[in-house]
């Protein structure tokens, strides 16, 4: 059975950022047993300082987390992410209740980073998320399903 090794890279300093976070791994951890994954590592790291080097396992899923209150941390996407040509990259913008306009400039920016680093455009799955279990469980899901179809593919 695979394993799922999932890399949170997160804005310690949005509260959004971290309530969101926490709900998208809750909802991965469901998601990924509902896959057959027999077993889930997940890698939590600083957005702004991270240290981890490669991700060990099966199945690299990549997730970068920053809230819509703090802007400048999108800087960090490109920097922190982990390039090797395959996983899946996802990239989450947290939102409030009512979204700013300028939230959807500011995941452009992020996917524009990943590009900057060489990952696939087709390999990044963006998204505004609010901190609501439900909608971090059905993106978490949809992960995981680009993931499954990328180890079919491959």
């Amino acid at each position: 059975m695979p394993t799922a090794s999932i890399a949170m890279f997160v804005d310690y300093g949005s509260p959004l950022a971290r309530r969101v976070a926490g709900d998208i791994w809750s909802g991965l951890a469901r998601a990924a047993l509902d896959a057959g994954y027999s077993r889930t590592s997940a890698y939590w790291e600083s957005l702004d300082e991270p240290e981890l080097q490669a991700i060990p396992g099966d199945t690299t899923v990549q997730i970068f987390v920053l809230g819509q209150d703090r802007p400048e941390a999108v800087e960090g996407v490109g920097e922190a992410a982990l390039t090797d040509g395959s996983g899946v990259y996802g990239l989450v913008v947290a939102v409030p209740h009512r979204p700013s306009p300028l939230t959807g400039s500011l995941l452009y920016q992020g996917v524009e980073r990943l590009k900057g680093r060489g990952v696939r455009a087709g390999a990044i799955e963006p998204a505004l998320l609010h901190a609501l279990p439900s909608e971090c469980e059905a993106y978490a899901r949809k992960l995981l399903g680009h993931v499954r179809r990328q180890e079919v593919a491959g």
